[in-house]
């Protein structure tokens, strides 16, 4: 193949870059050694030695064999760090938030057509804003106003689910609905009726395009962005061939959504959502000629910040609920006795009885600390140059926090390997006093905000599951329980993908309670 000239010309501005960058850091690096990391190659440094599949687990081999918690590499002037220890994250990222609150750009995130939004947003004005936005109506206080909303929707799935019972892929639907019935509401007041709603294809591609874009800030065009003006047909532009193929879901879950809101509010039929007390609000600023804090692309971005928030990590995280009560059969019958001794079998539960659902909420958080659904989390970025142990954390490093190394550290956890949610318990109550994993949703001044409304659709699904629907190994050919190994996904985001599971109703009173339930609100 015979490349164009200014390829070349490219390419070769890259490896000069790259020596110059060596000499400089060699000449001119502090008295202070930079953290360890695994042996870099000549003139590219540590590019390409990173799985894209599962780099959570390789960064984790190396912090053992180094004998380090953080990890340092470096390639053509890109420099990143990975955080492997709890602790190392709490000092740098929480303690010392104000040097590390930072985010790389995204130039992936870019080329794939985000609006600007609170996850990607770097530390700035325009990100505070965002914050000043999102943090009110999904602070712990507010978020109770959504229960209602969360309660039908569970109710909902759950009668989806046994309508569908004799095709044991279909409660995978009915959860995805489920977690994007939710959110799409909430942001743009979007009723999704069942399965056949056009929504749900939006949310399907734009979750398929998140999920398998890789860790974030990894790819070629984020570590190296002079690589965002090559052509994507080159052999290792293969990322940028994916934002290009996928460009398109990003557009429509922003775009779309946001339109209809919109439409709605010209035809006079008011929505209850946050866009459109948003858009309310910017129309009647410019009515009376008061400048808008925030434009039009704001408002959408801070939407669509409000499904990133919720959608994955929920619908991710029930999956996991199944899977593994479905492989536990003792943490099952525990979480439904829980259930059955507290809410009684004649009521559906409600949020009230959440307080009084201990064990459940053992079970949440050891789905957490199982498998982390963002291993490496959404990177940080160094404003200054930083000392921690005794090492040097130069300007401008990103900073991946490895929560998968964290939620499996021996020294923390026992039986790290094992489903066991007393493992949160006193020794005294047959447990082994461990901490809840943290993590999961962030660290510092970049914590997610949609937390609360994540936790309290995850709480409220698990409870009406497990009231009215027993669920288990599929049956096989001869009539038994058909176990088998269920695959994963590591591209980027860690989750299971679609698995068989028998679904059915605990009982005619329970599956007659469920299917004759109030769906107002």
């Amino acid at each position: 193949m015979v490349f164009p000239l200014n390829v070349l010309s490219l390419s070769a501005a890259l490896l000069l870059v790259g020596v110059c960058y060596k000499l400089y850091t060699k000449l001119f690096a502090g008295k202070y050694p930079l953290p360890p990391g695994p042996k870099a190659q000549f003139l590219v440094g540590h590019y390409g030695i990173v799985p894209a599949e599962g780099p959570q687990f390789q960064y984790a081999k190396w912090s053992k064999e180094l004998n380090t918690d953080i990890l340092y590499f470096e390639s053509f002037g890109t420099k990143w760090i990975v955080l492997n220890s709890l602790q190392a994250s709490i000092d740098l990222l929480d303690k010392r938030g104000n040097n590390y609150s930072d985010r790389p750009r995204f130039i992936m995130n870019d080329l794939m057509g985000w609006a600007p939004t609170l996850t990607w947003l770097r530390w700035s004005p325009k990100m505070l804003q965002h914050r000043k936005l999102l943090q009110p109506p999904f602070s712990k206080s507010k978020v109770s106003q959504y229960c209602p909303l969360q309660r039908r929707e569970a109710i909902k799935a759950a009668q989806s689910i046994l309508r569908t019972n004799a095709d044991p892929m279909a409660w995978n639907n009915a959860i995805r609905r489920f977690a994007v019935a939710v959110v799409i509401n909430i942001g743009f007041g979007v009723e999704i009726e069942d399965d056949k709603s056009p929504f749900i294809k939006l949310a399907d591609d734009a979750a398929m395009a998140i999920s398998n874009a890789g860790a974030p800030a990894s790819s070629i065009v984020d570590r190296f962005p002079a690589t965002r003006f090559l052509p994507s047909s080159l052999p290792f532009m293969e990322r940028k061939r994916y934002a290009e193929t996928w460009r398109f879901a990003i557009q429509n879950i922003t775009n779309i959504p946001f339109a209809a809101t919109q439409s709605a509010m010209a035809a006079q039929r008011p929505r209850h959502c946050f866009a459109a007390t948003r858009l309310a609000i910017h129309a009647a600023n410019a009515e009376k000629g008061i400048p808008n804090d925030f434009s039009l692309d704001d408002i959408k971005g801070a939407a669509a910040a409000i499904y990133i928030a919720g959608n994955d990590t929920t619908q991710t995280t029930i999956a996991l609920f199944v899977l593994y009560l479905m492989q536990h059969p003792p943490v099952h019958r525990k979480a439904t006795a829980e259930i059955d001794g507290v809410v009684g079998k004649d009521r559906l539960p409600e949020f009230s009885d959440v307080p009084n659902l201990p064990y459940l909420n053992l079970v949440l958080h050891e789905c957490y600390r199982m498998n982390p659904l963002s291993p490496l989390g959404i990177p940080h970025a160094s404003v200054a140059e930083d000392v921690y142990r005794g090492m040097r954390i130069p300007a401008g490093t990103i900073v991946y926090q490895n929560v998968w190394a964290m939620t499996h550290d021996a020294a923390v956890y026992s039986r790290a390997f094992e489903f066991w949610p007393e493992r949160y318990l006193s020794k005294e109550e047959g447990g082994a006093g461990e901490p809840f994993p943290v993590g999961n949703f962030g660290f510092g001044r970049r914590v997610c905000i949609g937390r609360n409304l994540a936790e309290n659709s995850m709480f409220i699904m698990f409870a009406v599951l497990l009231a009215t629907v027993e669920f288990g190994w599929p049956v096989g050919l001869g009539g038994g329980e058909e176990q088998y190994e269920v695959e994963w996904s590591f591209k980027g985001q860690a989750h299971p993908l679609p698995f068989k599971c028998r679904m059915a109703p605990r009982s005619e009173k329970a599956e007659v309670l469920l299917m004759n339930a109030d769906l107002s609100f």
